[in-house]
């Protein structure tokens, strides 16, 4: 449709207006409705622009309770409580006369303009943890007084966390709180955010706007144009071009306004008929093309606006945008007439939509944003209320690094009083990851850094390089052992012991003469027997010597000899003294300082993990809860992420199978690369477990490739243990040796036999079936003899095991039934129910192959059905097959279909020893079947194979590549019958 002018039709063009609410009576309705009704937690979640602040101010306008709006602003590092405090902060006039209790004193920090009318301040508390709960108690009292009935929180997504703890705290207080309204976008909430806890919680009514409908387009516009009614095509038109999102649809109308493209015609406003017409779909580009139009002084004042963010007074705009007060009210007004800008009931003014403002703002120049950020810091520097951590941001932004330094730490101070160590660490981590100090302050910081507070592995790898760099440079001697300590620190806490124990011996000397305290804990870190050949006695070495020093040295202090205690248990234990479970059952009781917190919680960890060593998992379990709540509690992240990940293992260990596979699904996004190899780790046992070999090992090598390198100290979590289980069900026995000779050979060098009850039974079971029989005595023969004193019940089982492999491979065939068995009773005691199954299948093998069918076929029975509840449905098909080759049936199949003319797994496994050049009796040995079971095995492989005879069987399975060649590989001995 086109504009006729020659024939008289006239185009008016009214003035735009704000749009008014259209399609969401209904969202409305329910939000009164959820208000109305206890206990009122109402969230309201979309994407930017979908209209979910127009919603609120509609609501707000409505409701006739006193309401708060902290609004949350996408800073880099948000502070803390910051958007509260300020929302609260406009009730000013109000906190005079109030009844408060000496708790509201606490709350003096963050009003210091309230003071004369707050309770004195109350004593400092030294936990940071109960810090933060008093705060947020006072903060609460605060809310109550003042009468507040409806708190809302917008862009709840940007929240901090403690914001986000205060609405947790409201939230438990039912009836007694205020009316809560949220608004977040769900695809900008990080994984690990307490708002999804709390949006999760029952009794919470969620409203999720959507598009508009072309009805609902035409209405928004018609609203736009005075009421005046908007063609169909149009309004489907714009529909299509903005997919029915009311910001885009306003700005795409205001920007064809501009273009003079909006007529009307016959009553109806309509689009002129261009074909070069183009609705922009992004709404920055739309936003920057109307502002082009705007007179300079309202681009400057827009552009200060944005720099600022939130809303503001005029006068500081002015101020910023580096114009006269009257040219910057008048920009303001134009932008307040276009539809750009709000103003608030304090004659504050801010950008309409967030878009608006992050689509002006990067359109500024670097130069241009430089500068303006330096004008709002030195503005605001002379405010009456400062928040240093907005501060850091703009001097930050200015390139100005003394005054981002010295407002960044204030800020991250705060930040840590208020029990926000993340924020703390972040801000941090910031000053030095972008130059704002050099030299000796890079060791200061670091060392002042939450490090359990990060958010994963590459934060502490970026602390890393700037250490490196910092060590290599100009720096006095002192200095330079300093920054060398912090760098060795932070290369243990990355996984590179290897690096950090060099770094750390080059550091200790200075280290003793100068912070004997430090030197202490730098040896500590070397006793630990982790990712170094060096034998136990060096490490028992550095600890004696750690404990000389402590005992020698200026008393420490109740943390750093605590921190020095749980360290020396837990290190006992991994190098396999019983000493250390005394050490551990004398640590002292108490201590709540945040240091003491802090070295309690890691300390359970990492007795936890030496407890899950030696395979006392009831204790190891304790003590991981133990470190899980204090790791929850106080806010250490990273400490509680690595805690979790440690405990689902130990639930895939005692056969808690579900929780594992829920959480390494989800672990497998985390940044931390140490949660993603323990993930990788778990889904190939889990693949193992099902029979999907090929993907197991493709896990497991992904999660060597990921993580920071694990080995035998870290017992069942050493994936060369599950390479080396793939490899023997494959038949590669050769495979299986390689897969452990790396740590096999560090445990021999160490002389830490505890280290191999994971991988000894495996390697043991690889070089039996390769024939190398002696070599298989002498590696048992040692890891008996280092594990014999060892009251481990790791270390027994496994002991059970290779003793059983041994006597199954002599032919003492009853004499290894009964050790499987004692095996299987030594894991059932851990408890390790899977390897138990295993065992127990292994004992009812020999059975059969003595002729005890009945007693081995009730074994079976009962491995069965326990394989199948465990859901190892691979092993339980196994088991399956074997009954059935007795003439057992078990019901329904464990899920695997029949294998027709293929090989099945068992075949394959006799089919490879016969190729080997073994008889029947051998074969049966070695697989724990019965001679006669070998033999239908032997037939039914001929029969799919169509082998006249078992050479023939033997070279038609080389050729068709069902087995490999064995080659040079030695035969093994012929036992003596």
């Amino acid at each position: 449709m086109t504009v006729a002018e020659s024939a008289g039709v006239s185009a008016r063009r009214p003035g735009l207006g704000v749009p008014r609410l259209v399609g969401r009576g209904h969202d409305l309705s329910l939000l009164d409705h959820a208000l109305d009704e206890w206990p009122g937690l109402v969230v309201v979640a979309g994407e930017a622009g979908i209209g979910k602040t127009r919603l609120l101010h509609e609501l707000l306008r409505r409701r006739p309770e006193t309401a708060v709006v902290a609004v949350c602003p996408p800073f880099r590092e948000p502070y803390t409580l910051g958007p509260v405090v300020d929302a609260v902060r406009r009730l000013a006039d109000r906190v005079g006369g109030l009844q408060l209790t000496g708790l509201a004193g606490a709350l003096r920090p963050v009003f210091p303009e309230w003071a004369e009318q707050l309770p004195p301040a109350p004593a400092p508390l030294p936990d940071a943890a109960a810090a933060r709960h008093r705060l947020l108690r006072a903060l609460v009292e605060l809310i109550d007084a003042l009468g507040i009935g409806l708190f809302v929180v917008e862009d709840a997504h940007w929240a901090d966390e403690t914001t986000l703890e205060l609405l947790l705290f409201l939230r438990s207080r039912r009836e007694r709180s205020p009316r809560l309204v949220l608004t977040y976008r769900p695809e900008d909430v990080r994984p690990e955010s307490l708002l999804r806890r709390l949006v999760a919680q029952t009794g919470v009514t969620r409203l999720e706007p959507g598009p508009l409908d072309t009805a609902g387009t035409a209405d928004l516009v018609s609203s736009m144009l005075g009421g005046e009614p908007v063609s169909a095509e149009f309004a489907e038109f714009l529909r299509g071009h903005t997919d029915g999102l009311p910001l885009a649809i306003e700005e795409s109308v205001r920007l064809l306004y501009d273009r003079a493209d909006l007529v009307c015609e016959d009553g109806a406003w309509l689009r002129r008929d261009v074909a070069e017409l183009d609705v922009p779909p992004s709404i920055r580009d739309a936003v920057l093309e109307r502002t082009s139009h705007l007179q300079p002084a309202a681009r400057a004042a827009l552009a200060a606006l944005a720099v600022l963010e939130g809303e503001r007074a005029p006068v500081l705009v002015a101020e910023v945008a580096g114009i006269p007060l009257s040219e910057a009210e008048n920009g303001l007004v134009e932008a307040l007439a276009g539809g750009l800008l709000h103003e608030d009931r304090d004659a504050r003014v801010g950008f309409r939509h967030v878009l608006a403002a992050r689509s002006i703002y990067h359109a500024l120049g670097a130069m241009e944003r430089g500068r303006l950020h330096r004008r709002a810091g030195e503005a605001l520097e002379w405010e009456p209320i400062r928040s240093v951590a907005e501060l850091a941001r703009h001097f930050r932004e200015a390139g100005d690094p003394g005054r981002w330094a010295a407002y960044a730490e204030q800020a991250a101070d705060h930040a840590i009083s208020s029990g926000d160590p993340r924020t703390a660490f972040g801000l941090l981590l910031d000053l030095l990851t972008g130059g704002a100090v050099r030299g000796a302050a890079v060791s200061r910081l670091v060392r002042r850094m939450p490090l359990y507070a990060a958010p994963g592995n590459g934060p502490l790898r970026e602390l890393v390089t700037v250490l490196r760099e910092t060590a290599a440079g100009e720096l006095t001697p002192e200095e330079r052992t300093e920054a060398t300590w912090q760098l060795a620190r932070l290369m243990f806490h990355v996984g590179d012991v290897e690096g950090a124990s060099a770094e750390m011996e080059q550091a200790v000397p200075g280290l003793v003469q100068d912070r004997p305290v430090a030197a202490v804990h730098a040896m500590m870190m070397l006793a630990r027997p982790l990712g170094t050949a060096h034998p136990a006695a060096h490490h028992r070495a550095w600890l004696e010597r750690a404990g000389h020093l402590i005992e020698a040295g200026p008393g420490p202090s109740s943390e750093e000899r605590l921190a020095f205690l749980m360290d020396r248990a837990a290190t006992l234990l991994v190098l396999g003294d019983p000493a250390g479970w005394a050490a551990a059952r004398d640590l002292p009781a108490g201590g709540e300082t945040p240091g003491e917190v802090l070295q309690r919680a890691r300390g359970y960890a990492n007795l936890g993990e030496a407890a899950m060593l030696w395979g006392c998992y009831d204790d190891a379990r304790r003590r991981l809860d133990a470190a899980a709540a204090l790791a929850e509690q106080h806010r250490y992240l990273r400490l509680r992420d690595l805690v979790g990940a440690t405990l689902v293992h130990l639930d895939w260990l005692t056969g808690g199978w579900k929780g594992p596979m829920k959480w390494q699904a989800s672990a497998l996004d985390a940044d931390e690369p140490v949660l993603r190899a323990d993930a990788l780790l778990l889904a190939g046992l889990l693949d193992a477990a099902r029979g999907d070999h090929r993907r197991a090992q493709e896990q497991v090598r992904a999660a060597i490739a990921v993580g920071r390198p694990r080995g035998p100290a870290d017992g069942s979590r050493d994936p060369s243990a599950a390479l080396a289980r793939l490899a023997i069900a494959a038949g590669r026995s050769e495979e299986a040796l390689a897969a452990t000779d790396a740590a096999w050979r560090l445990v021999e060098a160490k002389g830490l036999w505890l280290w191999a009850a994971e991988i000894a039974p495996l390697r043991i079971r690889a070089l039996l079936e390769g024939g190398r029989v002696g070599e298989a005595v002498r590696a048992a023969e040692a890891f008996a003899a280092g594990t014999r004193n060892l009251d481990a019940p790791v270390a027994t089982a496994a002991r059970r095991l290779t003793e059983a492999l041994l006597a199954r491979a002599s032919g003492d065939l009853t004499g290894a039934a009964k050790l499987f068995e004692e095996a299987g009773a030594a894991w059932t005691a851990l408890p390790r129910p899977y390897e138990a199954l295993l065992a127990r299948e292994a004992a009812a093998g020999c059975h059969l192959a003595v002729g005890e069918r009945d007693r081995a076929v009730g074994l079976l029975r009962e491995v069965f059905g326990d394989l199948t509840a465990l859901g190892a449905t691979e092993d339980a098909d196994r088991v399956r097959r074997t009954l059935a080759d007795e003439g057992v049936r078990t019901g329904a199949r464990s899920g695997r279909p029949g294998y027709g003319d293929q090989l099945s797994p068992r075949e394959l496994d006799v089919v490879r020893l016969l190729v080997e050049g073994r008889t029947s009796a051998q074969i049966a040995r070695v697989l724990g079947l019965s001679p006669r079971t070998v033999e239908k095995h032997v037939h039914s492989a001929m029969r799919k194979r169509q082998a006249p005879s078992r050479t023939a069987l033997a070279v038609t399975a080389v050729e068709s590549g069902d087995v490999p060649l064995p080659g040079s590989m030695p035969q093994p001995p012929t036992p003596t019958e």
